[in-house]
């Protein structure tokens, strides 16, 4: 959609007609200091001048679109495309369990029975897609944690990497305490704003010398808040009882997803606690229209004094 910087110009539309209509016309023979072809040319396209007969209909048809063109470009047309990055200070780190329990297909997604993974890659592909202005970054983890995505703006590329993640990448059990020690590792030291990490798990934690709690209390020394979520349709009471001490430990919050509908739930209620900036005034990139507009109008000018000159 083309817009204008100065639509006000458009008031300078009837000029034209107006000096025709009330100026008095040039004189053949006026005393103009000009050089004589200029003088020739402009008594030619005055109203009493003695070529006027010569001057042909596409003549002011083309002065007529070289005037509106030269307007158009003055009021400033430009178009807007993609919206430029306003970043939030945020780093958000999502750590996903692939250990076997969450091949599970305890789930049900668009009607069918589904894993608990599939599920995951669904709902938090869109919740990351939505994170505009966040650095996301992406753990998988089970008995070993990996960095799969580093912290970016990308969030197009790092939603494509959690599509590609499978069960067993990363070992068959849980060890919630590399997980979280990985993404104390990964988050950027000198970074001043916001450090959150989402850990996503069925609530088992059988592996691992740092416990969970253990790594969560280092994650809070350092200003990282964790949320919790627990994803499983049967809810284990120890399981539970260790995501929330990870979560109130570090001033986060436990949130509990039996279902696909209790995961997109839980995703809008973490961007509830952790909101993006949506700036007022939202810049574009935007595209300056009025150069094409210029160079066309001069090129119909080239082309009225060549046609005035062929004449002469």
């Amino acid at each position: 959609m083309i817009e204008f910087l100065h639509p006000w110009v458009f008031a300078a539309l009837p000029i034209p007609w107006l000096a025709w209509r009330l100026l008095p016309p040039l004189a053949a023979h006026s005393a103009l200091p000009v050089p004589l072809p200029v003088r020739q040319l402009i008594v030619g396209l005055s109203t009493h001048g003695q070529r006027q007969s010569r001057n042909a209909p596409e003549d002011v048809w083309l002065k007529v679109l070289g005037w509106l063109l030269l307007v158009l470009a003055l009021t400033g047309p430009y178009s807007r495309h993609s919206a430029l990055l306003a970043p939030t200070g945020r780093d958000l780190m999502i750590a996903i369990d692939l250990s076997a329990s969450m091949e599970e297909q305890d789930m049900v997604l668009d009607g069918r029975g589904v894993s608990r993974h599939s599920v995951v890659s669904d709902r938090l592909g869109k919740f990351i897609k939505s994170r505009t202005g966040d650095r996301i970054g992406l753990i998988a983890y089970g008995h070993e944690a990996y960095l799969v995505s580093p912290l970016s703006y990308d969030l197009e590329a790092v939603a494509a990497v959690l599509h590609e993640l499978r069960i067993g990448l990363s070992g068959h059990r849980t060890d919630l305490g590399r997980a979280i020690g990985l993404a104390i590792k990964s988050f950027d030291k000198q970074q001043t704003g916001t450090r959150v990490l989402v850990l996503l798990s069925d609530g088992e934690d059988n592996s691992g010398e740092l416990t969970g709690p253990d790594a969560a209390d280092l994650a809070a020394a350092r200003g990282i808040r964790i949320h919790t979520i627990g994803f499983s349709s049967k809810i284990e009471a120890d399981g539970a009882a260790i995501l929330r001490t990870i979560a109130q430990s570090t001033g986060g919050q436990l949130f509990w997803a039996k279902s696909t509908s209790d995961l997109a739930a839980t995703s809008n209620a973490i961007t509830r606690l952790e909101p993006t900036v949506r700036p007022e005034d939202e810049q574009h990139l935007k595209r300056d229209w009025g150069p094409y507009l210029i160079g066309a109008a001069l090129l119909i000018m080239a082309a009225l004094v060549w046609r005035e000159l062929r004449r002469a």
